[in-house]
């Protein structure tokens, strides 16, 4: 299969990428930089300039990487949790199966000693080995439940396995069937090469839906504050039953424990990360940080105390925000915003896309203020409560 690689050198590649970046520079649309740059596979290399310009811009998608265009920035592996999961799985060697463009073999170089890297795609792997700057990895392109592939992993002998298999982009209800290669051959195949596997599954799968794949602990990724991952640690991996880690390393384990409940705020109320709720750790994470909880409608989970939190895992999985007041009467909650000088306000409810800037102006446009203040809704007793509070 041919790629860019096949045709230009890395600087030949560079100096169109730059041109490239020019033209965007100075506003041209795909189809005027496509006709100014006759260059094969022009296509993809502009598809590689816009995905490196997109990757810079956002700390959530940023890839240590070179080489990967914009549907590969869609599904790679963001460079704080491929680092996250290297640490995890620090070993002396490790294998990568369903390598991709390489971003977690990359980050396992780091960590690791020797990384075998397998993926099926031909120009992912050219990709990858133009990204790979350590030279600790041994890249193979073959399916992965292929013999070739078995047997590469036999020879190479691993310490751990990881997979991180491709999915649908989007499903009404995610399957463990819609997952290629098929979870339940990769496990049946190398556990028995390596018993220690680490795979990635989608984050909204239920758990009981993994039912017969074996015994695991299912790790919540928690990242920005949000649901990012889900990975299931085999073997010596397994630490728990289900657990919620974040990038910093802040982690959260299942308990029997139960927490106070609250109907009314109290001086802070926290926004916790959509991690949380999924895994189930609601109690676990209130009491970790002396907190009640404050309402759980529709996942999202509020929790409120009389001081702030300031622990890592507060840090890691909430937001915090001092309250400025509640009520659930229009002209009192208009009356605290404009005490509070507050111009802006930025609505955390649940309500449709199409009706958020029609009901936030319904609040604006009588305050004159410069500052910025967030609106939560509670249902304490089936009675809607709006809570005004600003970031503390």
């Amino acid at each position: 299969m041919k790629t860019i690689f096949s045709i230009y050198s890395e600087k030949e590649v560079e100096d169109i990428l730059k041109k490239i970046s020019i033209l965007f520079e100075n506003k041209k649309s795909d189809k005027e930089i496509i006709d100014k740059n006759r260059a094969e596979f022009i296509e993809e290399l502009l598809s590689i300039a816009k995905a490196r310009k997109r990757a810079s811009e956002s700390k959530s998608k940023y890839l240590d990487l070179l080489y990967f265009n914009e549907e590969d920035l869609r599904f790679s592996t963001p460079k704080d949790i491929a680092g996250y999961r290297a640490k995890r799985l620090k070993c002396s060697k490790i294998v990568d199966l369903c390598s991709g463009i390489g971003s977690q073999s990359i980050a396992f170089s780091r960590t690791c000693k020797k990384v075998l890297a397998i993926e099926l795609d031909e120009r992912k792997v050219k990709y990858a080995e133009m990204n790979d700057k350590s030279k600790k990895i041994k890249f193979l392109c073959s399916d992965v439940l292929s013999h070739e592939a078995i047997q590469a992993v036999k020879d190479f002998s691993p310490d751990i396995i990881f997979c991180d298999p491709e999915r649908m982009e989007e499903e009404k209800e995610r399957s463990i069937d819609s997952i290629t290669p098929n979870i339940k051959k990769i496990i049946e195949t190398y556990s028995k090469i390596a018993p220690n596997l680490c795979i990635e599954v989608p984050p909204q799968i239920a758990l009981e839906k993994l039912n017969g794949i074996g015994g695991f602990e299912a790790e919540y990724l928690s990242y920005n504050n949000k649901l990012n991952r889900l990975d299931l640690y085999f073997g010596n991996l397994k630490k728990s039953g289900i657990s919620v880690a974040d990038v910093s390393g802040a982690r959260i384990e299942k308990s029997q424990a139960a927490a106070e409940n609250a109907s009314f705020p109290s001086k802070y109320i926290y926004e916790v990360s959509t991690a949380i709720t999924k895994a189930g750790l609601e109690n676990e994470f209130a009491i970790l940080i002396n907190a009640e909880i404050l309402s759980t409608e529709k996942n999202k989970l509020i929790l409120t105390s009389n001081e702030a939190s300031k622990t890592q895992e507060s840090k890691a999985f909430s937001k915090v925000y001092r309250v400025l007041g509640f009520s659930d009467n229009f002209k009192e909650l208009i009356r605290i915003l404009k005490n509070n000088r507050v111009g802006k306000v930025i609505l955390k409810k649940s309500i449709s896309p199409q009706d958020y800037w029609q009901e936030r102006k319904k609040y604006e446009k009588s305050l004159f203020g410069k500052k910025e203040a967030c609106l939560f809704s509670i249902k304490p007793n089936n009675k809607d409560i709006e809570i005004i509070a600003d970031e503390s």
